[in-house]
């Protein structure tokens, strides 16, 4: 999960990796905002709650199943304020988030990248800065979540192991046995990191950046969801079409907000940049991993 200076994880890598390995890696880190319960500083979102929709916009759901659950509210200004997070996000305004979490139907209904059909259960909105909006009620049968606000860290962020941009860099020994052994998987580097994630917390709600896979990276279940079902995990448009996916937004299993996804698991929204540049929220995919 690891998240960090941009310094410590230089410094990191130099102490424990070969030159080359070091640079490669370095090469790989990405900036992103982590999203940590807020203390002293600036609030930039907040988990649960109730959103702030405009006055002539109905609660989103997904029809055939019901109302999505409010999951959170990222304030674009607040975001923008604390520097670059890596993503061409609106620099006002407001990101709201909505999940169909099965809390209605006890998980019969889930949201799948696969199923195209599915999309509407996993809605992301851009609310502009200035829409006259009031914080809506939340339908009857489907209580807010507790509202937690949040702050926005900056930092660098790690890949996953088997990440797309890091078989990219590091070539085909990334699919070998030698994998498990190379510098930047040895006991050394991966217990430094770890050192860093256990001074960090547990909480990895974060804002652009790597995501944090709880079953792999999330980019190749995207890329195989676009693709087709059919599609083999070694089709070498695989890696093309993972590449394409950036990481908008992860929300963790989180106690404050009462908040459980699957079994500890984690929501993800991934956007192509195009779309995001655009404004094309509704082009995001939605993935939920857990143990």
């Amino acid at each position: 999960m690891t998240h960090a200076p941009a310094e410590v994880l230089h410094d990191l890598a130099h102490r424990h990796l070969p030159a080359d390995d070091a640079a490669r890696w370095i090469g790989l880190l990405a900036p992103g905002r982590r999203m940590a319960h807020a203390g002293d500083g600036p609030v930039a979102g907040r988990l649960g709650g109730l959103p702030e929709l405009p006055l002539d916009l109905p609660w989103p759901t997904w029809e055939g199943n019901g109302p999505l659950s409010h999951v959170a509210s990222i304030d674009c200004a607040a975001l923008a304020a604390a520097g670059d997070c890596g993503l061409a996000l609106p620099d006002s305004g407001t990101l709201l988030f909505f999940h169909y979490d099965g809390r209605l139907d006890c998980g019969d209904s889930l949201v799948h990248a696969s199923d195209p059909d599915t999309r509407p259960g996993a809605q992301v909105l851009h609310i502009p800065a200035g829409t006259p909006t009031r914080p809506h009620p939340a339908p009857p049968e489907l209580p807010p979540y507790p509202e937690v606000p949040l702050t926005a860290e900056a930092g660098m962020t790690v890949p996953a192991y088997d990440a797309p941009s890091v078989r990219a860099a590091f070539g085909e020994v990334v699919d070998s046995p030698q994998w498990r052994h190379h510098p930047v998987n040895a006991r050394p580097f991966t217990t430094a990191l770890e050192k860093l994630d256990s001074d960090a917390g547990d909480v990895t709600h974060r804002l652009g950046g790597h995501p944090v896979p709880v079953q792999g990276a999330v980019e190749w279940e995207i890329a195989h969801a676009v693709l087709g079902p059919g599609t083999s995990w070694h089709d070498a448009r695989m890696g093309d079409e993972a590449a394409r996916w950036v990481l908008l937004a992860q929300i963790d299993t989180d106690d404050a907000a009462e908040m459980m996804w699957g079994d500890v698991g984690s929501l993800y929204w991934l956007i192509r940049p195009a779309d995001l540049a655009a404004g094309r929220f509704d082009k995001a995919s939605f993935v939920l991993q857990c143990c």
